[in-house]
């Protein structure tokens, strides 16, 4: 029988300590947290465009406690672990449909005659922008949106240009 010598086990306790310490970093590891806007949502997939500026698809299924009906365009809150799936989706809120005539531009805010009445609408970088760009929409343009309580635009349209 052959043994292990007392120097030659240090470096071996080295080894098993550190993959312990990796394991159990690895299974108590937090995933993210983020909110953002519902792209998609099909088949246990979920697609969000997030305020980091990016797209993240995760995972639901009966195991992720989702609260309120997922709907594209809602802005979300949503707990994804590392491995995609996602444990919560936190619907905060619908987007609602409006229409109005783009009455004047300033930087990201679209005043529009909507009714009665000329509301600022914001545009942001979750806005889906549908057949058209940021730079396309023009003073006189009669859009439909979808908007938040918060007057931000959840998704823009040109319905038709030069409207007066």
């Amino acid at each position: 029988m052959q043994t292990i010598s007392a120097q030659s086990r240090l470096p071996l306790a080295r080894l098993a300590a550190l993959v312990v310490l990796l394991l159990c970093a690895a299974g108590s590891r937090a995933g993210e947290q983020f909110y953002g806007t519902v792209e998609s949502y099909a088949d246990g997939t979920l697609v969000v465009k997030t305020t980091k500026h990016s797209t993240d698809k995760s995972h639901v299924d009966s195991h992720t406690q989702v609260t309120g009906s997922i709907e594209k365009l809602d802005w979300v809150s949503v707990e994804v672990e590392t491995s995609g799936h996602a444990r919560v989706v936190k619907v905060e809120e619908h987007a609602t449909p409006h229409t109005g005539v783009v009455k004047e531009i300033k930087g990201d805010v679209l005043y529009v005659r909507s009714g009665n009445d000329t509301l600022n609408w914001n545009l942001k970088d979750t806005t889906v922008l549908t057949d058209i760009s940021r730079d396309e929409i023009k003073v006189g343009d009669e859009i439909s949106a979808k908007l938040y309580k918060n007057r931000n635009l959840a998704e823009v349209r040109v319905i038709k240009s030069g409207v007066k």
